[in-house]
């Protein structure tokens, strides 16, 4: 059967990757779209044109719709999966809608925001999946490929003609994931939908992809936050083998097939939650990575799993630099709000840890939680004020509140909680002034420039508390100074990795045996012909 499997704004898609993969492997063909990439978020109500689909994040012209559509009416598909964000949920229903009136075949979602929310989900797809989704589509597929009913498949709901759902348990979570194919990243049956066009076999303008390879050596988190969607994953699961880790050997034999294949890629991104948590599994990883692949990658951590003896061995693997999620300084904050146990000394060892390796660390921290005080705010800028230098704070993430999780139900029933956005299951507090004024103040605390105590009285000054806007236009001044547009890679790890790649061409060109020929050459040349070589240095016209 054929499969086509639709992402929205989002061409890593790794769990889409591996549907496409094991559907595959099961004899079916399996196809990919991407209506529009990570890039082309918050593009604005302009591009989405009067007859688009303009709800923030997503705008879609009617071209790339219709673009989509004819894509699914060529390939005639007997099965469509749609893929999506929380942010995206009212596109997800848009395309539905869309692709249903062209090509009436059944259309099943999937994803966290489907498994969060599945009675909403339920409305608009025919079927949809919760939790992993592996051994439920390959099911799915083989069952609508020999017109049998699908109504009784485990992580399944299936709308039945008359309009009753049924609604079935999960099944057991993936224990072995070396059995998982690697994820499909093979061009052919890949389409990026943009500019009005259904374009096979390309990586999206300006996408990570261009120069990365994305990958995750597990699945599950070690923790429950209470604003991440672990924490709803736990609920349904329970804890007890909840994450898994793939082997060393199956990690790097995909990274290696990969790279080997696509020579222009030069970092690898490892999206695990958190990364690198068991010693034995680091230091057989951190070997075979280092003899058989030899690029700079970069991971997250968590404070309590951040110690010399995980950090070293990746370090000589290749680890480029490290993310660490602190998200707040207070631990009322951690302990009551997000459910986060990370104290504050275990924190601060970590930090040491990762700079006492060489490690460039950048610090992930969250503003907008309407149950934070000034006191918490204090605490958060103490903290940031007492870690080694040098450390690079990520933008300060505005904190999203998606529906069903923990701490959303929880401010929803303190009577905290905003109305969810259109279009999204989400929603966000707005930021008073005081969260701007003390975002500012933590983005300014990672400049060794910045005296402490100068950052400690602008959080008391009270033309800044009514004009935030003056300290937000100075944390931006100085961000820009130091870092890349766009980005918070400082510009001097820019210049470093070009020497370093100027250096390991000439070693590459010094090497090559044609090159040796050259100046071998040359040397007898010169000792021929002398004469030659001082006139061509004093002509005028002479070029090197």
């Amino acid at each position: 059967m054929r499969v086509v499997l639709i992402s929205l704004y989002d061409e890593w898609c790794l769990g889409l990757r591996s549907l496409s993969a094991v559907l595959k492997r099961d004899g079916h063909d399996a196809r990919l779209a991407w209506v529009h990439s990570l890039r082309q978020i918050n593009a604005g109500p302009d591009v989405a044109g009067p007859d688009g689909y303009f709800v923030p994040p997503a705008s879609v012209p009617r071209r790339d719709l219709e673009a989509l559509a004819q894509l699914v009416r060529e390939l005639q598909p007997g099965l469509i999966g749609i893929g999506h964000s929380s942010n995206f949920s009212g596109l997800a229903e848009r395309v539905t809608r869309e692709l249903r009136a062209v090509w009436p075949v059944p259309i099943v979602w999937g994803g966290v925001d489907t498994t969060a929310n599945p009675d909403w989900a339920i409305q608009h797809a025919d079927i949809i999946c919760r939790g992993e989704g592996e051994g439920a589509m390959t099911e799915l597929a083989r069952r609508l490929e020999h017109g049998a009913d699908p109504a009784d498949i485990p992580n399944l709901w299936v709308r039945r003609p008359d309009g009753q759902v049924a609604r079935n348990p999960l099944r057991p979570l993936i224990e072995d994931l070396d059995a998982l194919p690697w994820a499909d990243f093979d061009p052919a049956g890949k389409y990026w939908i943009s500019d009005g066009r259904a374009q096979p076999g390309v990586i999206p303008k300006g996408s990570n992809l261009e120069h990365s390879f994305p990958t995750m050596a597990s699945r599950g988190c070690l923790y429950a936050c209470a604003y991440c969607c672990n924490s709803m994953y736990r609920e349904l699961y329970g804890s007890k083998g909840y994450v898994r880790l793939r082997s060393p050997e199956h990690v790097v034999g995909e990274i290696e097939a990969y790279v080997t294949a696509h020579p222009a890629i030069d970092t690898v991104e490892f999206l695990d939650d958190v990364f690198g948590f068991k010693r034995e599994w680091v230091e057989r990883f951190s070997q075979l990575y280092r003899a058989r692949v030899q690029l700079p990658f970069w991971f997250f951590t968590y404070p309590s799993v951040c110690r010399p003896e995980i950090l070293e061995p990746l370090k000589r693997a290749g680890a480029w630099f490290v993310v660490m999620g602190l998200q707040s300084g207070s631990q009322r904050t951690l302990n009551e709000d997000y459910c986060r146990r990370a104290p504050r000394e275990r924190t601060l060892q970590a930090a040491r840890a990762i700079r006492d390796c060489g490690l460039p660390m950048i610090v992930d921290l969250i503003i907008g939680d309407p149950l934070e005080t000034d006191a918490d705010y204090r605490e958060t800028l103490d903290l940031l004020l007492d870690f080694p230098r040098p450390f690079i704070l990520h933008e300060v993430n505005h904190l999203g509140l998606y529906r069903n999780y923990p701490l959303t139900t929880r401010l929803m029933q303190a009577g905290l909680l905003p109305d969810f956005m259109p279009g999204r299951n989400a929603t966000m507090t707005p930021l008073t002034a005081d969260m701007r004024l003390w975002r500012a103040l933590f983005t300014m605390a990672q400049f060794e420039q910045v005296e402490p105590a100068t950052l400690r009285a602008m959080a008391g000054d009270p033309f800044l508390r009514e004009r935030p806007e003056v300290a937000e236009d100075l944390a931006a001044a100085m961000v820009d100074m130091t870092y890349i547009p766009g980005s918070r890679i400082p510009r001097q790890w820019a210049v470093q990795r070009q020497v370093d790649d100027l250096r390991g061409r000439l070693s590459r060109y010094e090497d090559s045996r044609m090159v040796q020929a050259y100046f071998r050459a040359k040397r007898m040349l010169r000792r021929a012909r002398p004469d030659h070589f001082l006139s061509a240095r004093s002509s005028p016209s002479s070029t090197r």
